[in-house]
């Protein structure tokens, strides 16, 4: 029993600090990543696609917290739509993405939306410039406009699921356990 308080304890530290050095560099927290969902969410169904410039612009208000926040936007059906750190995904089919442990959370992103509407979604994810993996958590909210679905999101490193929901306890939050 010690043992599993001591680990649980362990595991807290771990991700307050990450986050907290994650705050302190640039500003970024889970709340400025809901918000900056919400807005982009109102902007698509305000100007549709033509708003995707704005995403994408390096100096505009969706490109954020030095660099770490960033707006991205699949379809429903399958498609990344916008990524503007890895335009090299825009085109290819989502839905296949999967992390390391085989958790599909792209398809865990659109099951999400369509049942609740927003949420966030817990998987690993590789580090900017490297190959190796850490804990991501990504609000995401489902948009219309024209006709068309938009699933938007925005993620943050060092986060897990019991952060989540310190944070937003009301909030559904799905990872690699929730299906």
């Amino acid at each position: 029993m010690f043992k599993k308080i001591l680990l649980t304890a362990l595991v807290f530290c771990m991700v307050g600090y990450f986050a907290g050095k994650c705050f302190a560099e640039g500003e970024f927290s889970l709340e400025l990543a809901k918000q900056k969902v919400e807005d982009a969410v109102k902007l698509l169904e305000s100007e549709g696609e033509a708003s995707f410039a704005k995403f994408r612009d390096p100096n505009g208000e969706y490109r954020f917290a030095g660099g770490k926040g960033y707006i991205w936007i699949h379809s429903m059906t399958g498609p990344m739509l916008m990524h503007p750190v890895k335009p090299e995904l825009e085109g290819t089919n989502a839905l296949e993405l999967k992390d390391s442990t085989g958790f599909y959370f792209i398809v865990s992103m659109n099951d999400l939306v369509k049942k609740n509407g927003s949420g966030w979604v817990v998987y690993l994810w590789p580090l900017p410039g490297k190959k190796s993996e850490d804990f991501k958590g990504s609000y995401v909210k489902l948009a219309k406009y024209g006709g068309k679905e938009y699933v938007i999101g925005c993620g943050m490193y060092f986060v897990n699921k019991d952060y989540i929901k310190s944070v937003f306890p009301n909030d559904i939050v799905y990872d690699s356990g929730s299906k």
